[in-house]
């Protein structure tokens, strides 16, 4: 299966984070941006659901995580997270 952005999933939707990839909308703190994510617990493997999503579907993207940790993401921080559909719960 391949990843698509976080930014592209709708409301209600189970997936596993495949990683976090560059984002040029961040600039010159990209990579800062990126362990931000990390940090919080956005890496690779990690179960989430798709809580809300913004209207139009343009953000904020509501996310749970598997560690029961829950945030509101800005749509470049969602497009950063690549992510694998699955159809089982957390």
């Amino acid at each position: 299966m391949t990843a698509v952005p976080l930014s592209s999933l709708s409301k209600g939707t189970y997936a596993h984070i495949d990683s976090i990839r560059p984002q040029t909308a961040f600039g010159d703190l990209d990579d800062l941006v990126g362990r931000r994510l990390a940090d919080l617990g956005f890496s690779n493997g990690m179960p989430l659901m798709v809580v809300a999503v913004g209207a139009l579907g343009k953000g904020p993207f509501a996310v749970r995580l598997g560690n029961q940790s829950q945030f509101a993401l800005r749509a470049p921080e969602a497009a950063k997270i690549m992510c694998r559909v699955v159809t089982e719960h957390f």
